[in-house]
């Protein structure tokens, strides 16, 4: 069966396997995916620091989205820049350079301090600032003592607003002084939450030699800590630089749902033909996986993983159908008519669960092109992640029996 020609009709005819309706559980997941989306709870950044310190390469490579060369630009004050764009649940503002004489410097801080009590007035959780990172080049390896005393004003005020102060060392290219400023600032008890040295992209040193990007992933997992779980699952979304956090925050998924899947069967184990319970519970996994990677996903790709992972005839498509490695599974015996219990329920949807977080990893890796899921190459590599993962949970299996 030759299934990298037309995968968009793959489903058109067998749509359904042992009595589940593939289509419904497809629809199912897309609609979650949207509803998941919208129910992120909008999350505000506030960037502070002097021009030329990198704040626009920094935002453009912590999230998914170049905010500042292709968000919406909104005016908030005259020294104070909101960028934003439709449907994403992030809202960057950014302050005019910190370089200017004191006059200025004293009415940039106020109309921050405006701006943060203002955000904050309507009570409303979207609405607020919620964290402010305050970026220092580190390549200048200096800090002005004003900028020391503004920063200790700034969170002196903040903290009252509960807003957390990060200190970003952007442009950290030398280790050496980078570690110099870094324990410089320690040193003045500034009460901010963090001090994170950042090389937002490689930088060239000539020669041929570089240094490649670093500290991304830690100013994420910063940023994580200052936030409550709402607005942590929106930062998950949104960010780009650290897959580990996305990967944990899967995991988390996952467990649930299986706890969920083995909970479903507990009492009554179901017949495979009439386990759509347990698919609706394994689509709106996959759905809130989605979700918490930011990756946009097509309908041909949602129908691929689940017609392959629940065992129907597409799995042929990789040379080998998956419904015999759930033979392999004790307790499921056939396909067409095992049974299944809690254990081969929390088994099925963990592997189904670990191998949709490998497959979200690899397309946020660019390991898969997300314009090109229907590719043959990009099939081959889906097919082969799911293939793999179900005859690892078939080998496990075989162990602990």
């Amino acid at each position: 069966m030759n299934g990298y020609a037309n995968t968009s009709n793959m489903y058109k005819d067998n749509n359904s396997f042992s009595g589940i309706d593939l289509l419904s559980a497809v629809k199912s997941c897309l609609d979650r995916m949207a509803i998941g989306t919208n129910n992120l709870k909008h999350l505000n950044i506030m960037l502070v620091g002097k021009s030329g310190v990198g704040k626009s390469t920094l935002i453009n490579n912590l999230f998914r989205e170049k905010l500042a060369q292709t968000g919406g630009i909104r005016p908030v004050t005259s020294d104070i820049t909101g960028y934003s764009k439709p449907n994403f649940p992030l809202t960057v503002y950014d302050s005019r350079g910190f370089e200017l004489n004191r006059s200025a410097q004293k009415n940039i801080k106020k109309q921050i301090m405006s701006t943060i009590t203002k955000c904050a007035s309507t009570g409303r959780t979207e609405d607020a600032i919620h964290c402010l990172l305050y970026c220092i080049n580190s390549g200048s390896r200096r800090i002005e003592p004003e900028e020391l005393s503004w920063i200790r004003e700034i969170t002196s005020e903040s903290y009252i607003l509960k807003v957390p102060v990060i200190i970003v060392l952007t442009q950290s290219y030398s280790a050496p002084y980078t570690k110099q400023l870094s324990d410089f600032i320690h040193s003045q008890s500034l009460g901010v939450s963090a001090v994170v040295p950042v090389l937002a992209e490689d930088y060239d040193l000539g020669m041929g030699q570089s240094v490649k990007h670093y500290g991304l992933d830690n100013l994420t997992a910063e940023i994580e800590h200052t936030l409550s779980d709402e607005l942590a699952s929106t930062l998950a979304n949104v960010q780009k630089a650290s897959a580990e956090m996305k990967q944990r925050k899967a995991s988390l998924i996952v467990n649930a749902s299986t706890a969920e899947a083995a909970a479903a069967v507990a009492l009554t184990p179901l017949p495979v033909a009439d386990s759509a319970a347990l698919v609706a519970i394994q689509a709106k996994m996959l759905a809130e996986i989605t979700t918490v990677f930011g990756l946009g996903v097509n309908r041909s790709f949602i129908s691929l993983f689940l017609s392959t992972a629940l065992g129907t005839s597409g799995a042929t498509i990789g040379g080998r159908a998956l419904a015999s490695a759930l033979k392999l599974i004790p307790g499921i015996g056939t396909a067409a008519g095992g049974m299944i219990n809690a254990a081969v329920a929390s088994g099925i949807t963990t592997t189904m669960g670990n191998a949709y977080i490998r497959l979200m990893t690899m397309i946020l890796n660019g390991q898969i092109l997300p314009e090109e899921l229907d590719s043959k190459i990009n099939i081959e590599k889906i097919l082969s992640v799911i293939d793999a993962a179900f005859l690892k949970e078939s080998d496990n299996e075989k162990n602990r029996s």
